[in-house]
């Protein structure tokens, strides 16, 4: 690293805040600012990174590159005084490449869904495995103290988001894309430009790419890729057969590669979904050498990364749980989910995230709700957006209102509204859904027995 005193602008956010704590790790001196103040920033702050409550062109004196996430806004006053005065600016996505370059083998995870806890997976099978790798994911983690694990040199796995095409700044040697839908249109423009950019990513892997086997129709037929998944037609890839549901909600199933039988595992996380996101995690796995039994013993005593399906506790009975899911194909897999693991009436506090996202995908929206009893509904977390009606949580209510669905909608409450309703209900299921800041209502609603 040239860079002697790295800023990051927005230096709370999950990415940022990794990447500047590996910063650190460098021996280089950071800082950085955030209007929103949070957990992450706090942590940065006890390892001796000074942090900044309010953008302000003086918190960049003395830098020699400043570094940006995309929710920050062209006029912000620090990006301003780099440009003012001479100091380079890097927006996340380029300093992620840029750092990347210093491994010798980089794993890069993409896809819709299912990127975080795939990429916590493949860290958490080569930690075991002895590979001392450094892994760098969209959440908390506790095996790894947090979203960054520092190791060695010789393997970085980190998550690679398509929004803004950021993934395509990689140029990882495996690659892995767990899944390809709608999202981040307000970029996009259309699902074939998004499709597009997939595959450019598909094809700047320089071995081989792992995808699941639902892309098949989507990625070229002159890309080096690898199918994954779920399917009793078991073939050349790897695949997961005779999946049975267990007690909790948790799956077993054999795995096979080329057909050839490799082994049970049984899932110590519930939901199906988590079958496909295990098989991409071991092919990656298998194709770096690590053998079975070590892939088994990761994969059986894996547990979640925060946020994702969470147990918070329990409050008058009420089983309290909170999950990131914000896009309606995983709003749905949660729900289903949360009848295999428990049999009480479910509720479900929505906080939708950000006002494109639920425009572009109203109809989804529509529709991904079945199978809660009632559903609440918070006001838009609106991350680096400004209102737009036709996106917003008024407009979502009013047509999920239109549809008659066989569930009820409390309406739309503000927080302290929303910790009046839930003071009414006993012995269910509150499940809390969203990206955004409604962990902290989950975490409060617990803590104020």
């Amino acid at each position: 690293m040239r860079y002697k005193k790295v800023f990051f602008v927005g230096i709370n956010g999950v990415s940022m805040s990794a990447l500047a704590l590996l910063t650190l790790k460098m021996g280089v001196q950071v800082a950085g600012s955030d209007k929103n103040y949070g957990e992450l920033a706090r942590k940065l702050k006890k390892k001796g990174v000074k942090i900044f409550k309010a953008h302000k062109a003086s918190n960049i004196k003395g830098c020699d590159l400043v570094v940006f996430s995309g929710a920050v806004a062209s006029d912000n006053k620090e990006l301003v005084q780099a440009k003012k005065v001479g100091i380079k600016t890097m927006e996340r996505s380029k300093y992620l490449g840029l750092i990347s370059k210093a491994y010798k083998n980089v794993i890069a995870i993409s896809g819709t869904h299912g990127k975080t806890t795939t990429s916590a997976m493949i860290g958490y099978i080569f930690l075991l495995a002895g590979k001392n790798p450094t892994v760098h994911i969209g959440g908390e983690f506790k095996y790894f103290n947090g979203n960054l694990f520092v190791g060695g040199k010789d393997f970085f796995i980190t998550e690679a988001c398509e929004f803004r095409d950021s993934f395509l700044e990689l140029k990882p040697d495996v690659s892995v894309i767990t899944n390809i839908e709608k999202e981040h249109l307000d970029y996009f423009k259309n699902f074939e430009r998004e499709t597009m950019s997939f595959n450019k990513f598909a094809g700047k892997t320089k071995e081989v790419c792992f995808a699941g086997k639902e892309t098949k129709n989507l990625l070229r037929d002159d890309l080096n890729v690898t199918f994954c998944g779920v399917d009793e037609k078991v073939g050349k890839g790897f695949f997961a057969k005779n999946v049975k549901l267990n007690a909790g909600g948790k799956y077993s199933f054999d795995v096979f590669c080329d057909g050839e039988n490799l082994g049970e595992i049984c899932l110590n996380v519930p939901g199906r979904f988590n079958v496909k996101n295990a098989i991409l995690a071991v092919a990656v796995a298998r194709h770096f050498g690590v053998e079975m039994d070590v892939i088994k013993v990761a994969l059986e005593s894996f547990c979640n990364v925060d946020r994702r399906f969470e147990l918070l506790g329990e409050r008058d009975g009420n089983i309290v749980l909170q999950d990131y899911a914000h896009h309606p194909t995983e709003i749905s897999s949660t729900i289903k989910m949360c009848h295999e693991v428990y049999d009480k009436k479910l509720v479900c506090i929505f906080q939708p995230h950000t006002f494109s996202r639920t425009r572009t995908l109203i109809n989804e929206f529509l529709y991904c709700f079945d199978g809660v009893s009632e559903l609440f509904l918070l006001s838009t977390y609106s991350a680096r957006e400004k209102y737009v009606y036709l996106g917003s949580v008024d407009y979502l209510k009013d047509k999920l209102v239109a549809t008659k669905p066989k569930y009820k909608i409390e309406g739309v409450f503000d927080k302290k509204g929303l910790e009046t309703q839930l003071k009414e209900y006993k012995n269910c299921v509150l499940l809390f859904l969203g990206a955004g800041d409604i962990n902290i209502c989950a975490k409060e609603y617990i803590s104020e027995k």
